[in-house]
């Protein structure tokens, strides 16, 4: 329209070039007005005194700053001013918040086209003024349906820029929104996939539609604080207003990994506890029956005594069939303390590893009339956050068999302990002697229920309890052994 009012501008007068300005901003569907260089209003259209307020015809020769809030009108002439230096059309309000005064002092959101007519010597403004207020309620709407999701939402432009985020993103990704709209979504990738993600990306926008990213693959995210987090990625492609954009949804996976994790464990636990009831099965059929034959045939014994009056000989054997019942009794005491190893919830505590060592051996040894050389080794920290009664047993067992396993064909009888933590992530903890060793036939064997050497007086069930307990603190157990001694080398983590 305002083409149509310029069109034979030479050829028409001032006043008449005026009037077609006038009647094309009369005519605008929008809310307009024209103004001369020095931002004074010329004409108005009914649109725009609807909008703001004002009584129609009231805004003829004020300044434009009438419609600007009072915190903009001292900088908006310096604007104006450079505007003027340099016409051209353009637009204000996108990418930026902009406003304008209500007659009544409210503030209204609007985008602002400015558009320069040449008017003889002179160049005046066409202004349209568009109320956006409907357009930032659903904005506002969607924000808030947004950031009410629990997972994180990030909306991606073609060109990989990011243009939305919901509260969730902004926790996962480690910054404010404004930290964050801007970037291009390729520079949140580890860095050694960002340029195969940015082919992935281009690929998609060829087909794009709803899908998975992480289906039978693991992807991270990574803040930017430098920190990666495990995600499943969904896309969905919109088509909106300035073209198609990709919605990526992103689930943070860190509490799944970590119920997996446990999981894992209380299968491995309940793995292992299905070994130790096979084993416990075979032991006690093998190694039970065999005492239990044998009391059976002492009281048949006695009753053939008592039928031939040999008193003496009944007493002698009732003597020993109660000690073999009362031997394997406490053994059968001691396959229930194994088995409810373990079971019962123990707090940890911040042990000194060389002053509870040091505690166990003053204690275990002192009936011994001649103690073996012990010797404690320290290498990184001396501390361990862990549970006080599952780490004493390991240490006691195994120090209890180091003593009892000395060589009576040495000279002399050491033990050394060593912790070590030099790795800040586990404990290797390294019990040594120069014992008996134990035979290549049994290394394989020694921490099954039950097994004992030869030399043992006791059931064959320490190296068994600690097995179970190291287990229980998520650590292994390694022998090395020869006829020059043997080694026993547990690695359990480091806890903070």
């Amino acid at each position: 329209m305002l083409q149509d009012a310029h069109r034979g501008a030479d050829a028409l007068s001032m006043q008449e070039l005026q009037s077609r300005y006038d009647l094309a901003v009369a005519l605008c569907p929008v809310p307009a007005l024209m103004a001369d260089v020095d931002g004074r209003i010329r004409c108005a259209n009914a649109a725009l005194y609807q909008l703001f307020g004002h009584d129609p015809g009231s805004l003829t020769g004020q300044a434009v700053e009438v419609l600007i809030p009072q915190s903009s009108r001292d900088r908006h002439p310096i604007l104006r001013g450079a505007f003027a230096h340099q016409p051209a059309q353009r637009s204000m309000g996108q990418g930026r918040e902009v406003f304008g005064l209500h007659v009544d002092g409210s503030l209204i959101p609007v985008e602002i086209g400015l558009s320069p007519v040449p008017l003889g010597a002179e160049t005046e403004v066409f202004t349209t003024v568009v109320d956006i207020s409907e357009r930032r309620l659903n904005e506002r709407r969607l924000r808030e349906a947004l950031d009410a999701s629990a997972t994180a939402m990030v909306l991606v432009a073609p060109d990989g820029t990011i243009e939305l985020v919901n509260t969730m993103a902004c926790e996962l990704l480690g910054g404010a929104p404004r930290d964050l709209v801007g970037r291009n979504v390729d520079s949140f990738v580890p860095h050694h996939m960002r340029l195969q993600h940015s082919v992935f990306r281009q690929s998609y926008l060829s087909a794009p539609r709803p899908r998975a990213m992480t289906s039978g693959r693991e992807l991270n995210v990574v803040g930017l604080d430098g920190h990666a987090t495990p995600v499943h990625v969904a896309l969905t492609p919109i088509n909106g207003v300035g073209g198609q954009r990709i919605m990526a949804t992103l689930v943070d996976l860190t509490d799944i990994h970590a119920k997996e994790q446990e999981l894992q464990r209380h299968n491995a636990r309940l793995s292992a506890l299905n070994d130790e009831l096979t084993q416990f099965a075979y032991s006690a059929s093998h190694d039970l029956r065999a005492p239990l034959a044998t009391i059976a045939g002492l009281l048949e014994l006695c009753l053939e005594d008592l039928a031939a009056g040999e008193t003496a000989e009944t007493r002698r054997c009732i003597q020993d069939a109660l000690t073999t019942a009362r031997r394997n009794i406490n053994k059968v005491e001691q396959v229930l303390t194994l088995a409810r190893a373990g079971l019962d919830a123990i707090p940890d505590e911040r042990i000194d590893l060389v002053a509870t060592a040091q505690a166990i051996w003053d204690d275990m040894s002192s009936k011994w009339t001649t103690r073996p050389g012990f010797t404690i080794v320290t290498r990184g920290t001396a501390w361990l956050l862990t549970e006080r009664p599952t780490l004493e047993t390991i240490i006691e067992n195994l120090l209890s068999n180091a003593i009892r396993f000395r060589d009576p064909a040495k000279a002399s009888h050491w033990i050394e302990l060593c912790f070590d933590t030099r790795s800040g992530t586990h404990l290797t903890l390294r019990i040594s002697d120069n014992g008996t060793g134990i035979g290549t036939a049994d290394k394989g064997r020694v921490f099954e229920m039950f097994r004992r050497s030869a030399r043992s007086d006791g059931h064959g069930l320490g190296l068994a309890i600690v097995q179970k307990h190291v287990r229980r603190l998520s650590g292994d157990i390694r022998l090395d052994s020869s006829p020059g001694g043997s080694r026993f080398t547990i690695t359990l983590p480091l806890r903070t």
